[in-house]
């Protein structure tokens, strides 16, 4: 998990916010993603953070609503747009500018947004198996919703996250004791019951038409010509919640059609984590594409 000397906290909009720090060179952030309230936090990243920070100064922050940071202020807040602006406004707190970013699941689809919105602050984008940028898929994939009714085991214990986890992987050797501990730690915190609750009564009516019209607005804009981020797609294989084929293939014809510099990666015999599961590859993939980009 992540190095606790290199954890800091700080206020983003009045929102106090958790984040990693470590390492120096040009700045990357990576951003993670999850539902508000699940236990889901910057130690998604827990492969890359450490081998990453020998080539950048990484920088990895919770999310609204997630890990250890504040929940939304409001209940207005529990919307796509609040966690994209809070990722825009973290960065500007820490005083980066053209940052190398990497977006994970649902932060995939607030790193987009960030680049369409002031692609002039981002340098180069990662984007890493997200259903929140396949056209036509609704908030919350079915196979998100399967996974989430059919687990055999009681919610929010410990054999319940790995569970999960294994369930969204195509294999489990990435899956460590410490990352269990921290997801149950983080899913058990008052502040996550809060957002449980909330993202329960404000979900149908609120969250996911939020996302549902914030991916139609975005997909229009990239249609456009609005992407101008230079973009690497990681992809695993074998992800069963995004597969590649449609998803992936979906995402790519999307971007690279109505952009030049954007490439697709697929990752073997890895599933909706591939950049853990294939760290090694993925590091190595990821130090090669920032350093190609002009400066």
């Amino acid at each position: 998990m992540a190095d606790p000397a290199h954890i800091k906290f700080i206020d983003v909009d009045g929102i106090r916010t958790r984040y990693f720090e470590k390492g120096s060179g040009p700045p990357l952030v990576l951003v993670h993603g999850g539902a508000m309230g699940s236990g889901s936090s910057l130690g998604v990243f827990s492969q890359n953070l450490e081998p990453l920070a020998e080539s950048f100064r990484v920088i990895a922050l919770d999310k609204i609503g997630h890990g250890h940071t504040d929940n939304p202020p409001t209940d207005g807040d529990y919307t796509i747009e609040t966690m994209t602006r809070h990722v825009r406004e973290f960065i500007r707190a820490l005083d980066l500018e053209r940052v190398n970013l990497i977006g994970q699941s649902r932060g995939a689809f607030n790193g987009m947004s960030i680049c369409l919105d002031e692609p002039e602050l981002v340098r180069g984008f990662v984007l890493c198996n997200s259903a929140s940028m396949v056209p036509g898929v609704a908030a919350i994939p079915a196979y998100s919703k399967k996974v989430r009714a059919s687990a055999p085991f009681e919610t929010g214990t410990k054999d319940w996250v790995r569970y999960r986890t294994e369930v969204m992987s195509f294999s489990k050797e990435h899956i460590t004791d410490d990352y269990i501990d921290a997801w149950h730690e983080i899913y058990h915190l008052a502040k996550s019951e809060v957002a449980r609750e909330k993202m329960k009564a404000l979900s149908t009516a609120q969250f996911e038409p939020s996302v549902d019209a914030a991916k139609e607005r975005e997909i229009a804009r990239i249609r456009g010509g609005a992407l101008a981020v230079p973009t690497l797609i990681h992809w695993g294989k074998n992800d069963r919640s995004a597969p590649l084929d449609p998803d992936g293939l979906a995402v790519f014809d999307l971007l690279s059609e109505n952009y030049a510099e954007v490439s697709l990666h697929v990752a073997n015999k890895a599933g909706h984590f591939g950049f853990k599961e294939k760290a090694e590859e993925f590091n190595a993939l990821v130090r090669g594409f920032f350093d190609s980009l002009p400066s």
